[in-house]
């Protein structure tokens, strides 16, 4: 029923490789970056303190905190650490945390991940979030939508309209939403900036939600033509009869990251328990359970750099994404 992940890939690997040779993985690194984590000893660094994990989140949709907070106490239950929240407003703000040294463990969308490790941001990624209870893939899908009642009926209509996307830095809110609109002839070059430093496009008014929940209402709301997002909120939004769906791209899931500035022990027992945060090993932990965790965590797929491979190749291939070194 659902396709390999290497199936899924394959189309997005074609594009870019078809266009330039590919991009090597030691170019997402930076050696040369100046942070937090420069100062650590030979017995490593913590973000805070000895002891506490700073865990910090991708905000990209209402309650982000309450949603992440049963991982949280499952981490502490199991590795015996306390482990503190780290606020964010936005992506941005989670990104530049992650480059300063600021959290020890981060969990976000491939592009953020990629982007801050392009930043010079000491983290590597050592599991990814499954996307339903019905797969051990963790990838899903960037979905490109319509109101309900729209006349439009593929992606290349979308060619003087009003585009809504979820945030420069998303992954399948922007990232990907440029990648879909590339392929159906569409010019995703930007040329040049709105009053809030954000790309435009000839082709195409862009808008940005802000939040995939948001982006889904606005397109449901009418105050965009088409719009991304996340296939758990498109799809959500397609059942209540708001929105249609009119293409889908696979993503590689998003991970949970780890600073590689903590003490090796540390590092070792926080990837140990993110490696194996199962939903029943979850609850076993006694960790408690929150309305927003329980209907939109399935568990985990033990993943590294490799996996994000395509994200940082396309990150090449779109300028306007400024994702790429």
């Amino acid at each position: 029923m659902f396709l390999s992940r290497t199936k899924r890939l394959g189309a997005v690997a074609t594009f870019v490789t078809s266009l330039v040779a590919v991009v090597a993985l030691a170019g997402c690194s930076s050696s040369g970056s100046t942070s937090v984590s420069d100062q650590s000893s030979s017995n490593g660094t913590w973000a805070k303190a000895n002891g506490t994990i700073v865990f910090g989140a991708t905000p990209d949709q209402a309650g982000s905190d309450a949603n992440v907070k049963p991982i949280e106490d499952y981490l502490a239950k199991v590795t015996g650490y306390k482990v503190e929240y780290y606020p964010t407003a936005d992506y941005t703000a989670l990104i530049a945390a992650a480059v300063a040294g600021k959290v020890d463990v981060i969990t976000s969308g491939a592009l953020q991940y990629v982007m801050a490790v392009n930043k010079g941001a000491k983290i590597e990624p050592v599991a990814a979030q499954l996307n339903s209870d019905k797969v051990k893939d963790p990838g899903y899908y960037s979905e490109v939508i319509v109101p309900a009642d729209s006349p439009l009926k593929s992606v290349s209509e979308a060619k003087g309209k009003t585009v809504c996307f979820v945030d420069p830095n998303s992954t399948s809110g922007f990232l990907f939403g440029l990648y879909q609109l590339h392929k159906a002839g569409l010019n995703v070059e930007s040329n040049g900036k709105d009053a809030s430093g954000n790309p435009t496009f000839a082709d195409f008014k862009a808008v940005f939600a802000g939040a995939h929940d948001k982006s889904e209402q606005s397109v449901a709301a009418k105050k965009c033509d088409i719009g991304l997002a996340e296939d758990s909120v498109a799809e959500e939004g397609a059942k209540k009869g708001e929105v249609k769906v009119l293409a889908k791209e696979y993503v590689p899931g998003g991970p949970f990251s780890v600073s590689t500035s903590l003490p090796a022990d540390a590092k070792k027992k926080v990837t140990d328990a993110l490696q194996g945060a199962s939903v029943d090993a979850i609850k076993q932990s006694g960790a408690t359970l929150t309305a927003g965790f329980s209907k939109g965590y399935f568990g985990v797929q033990p993943e590294t750099v490799d996996y994000y491979k395509t994200i940082t190749d396309l990150c090449s291939q779109i300028p306007a994404a400024k994702c790429s070194k």
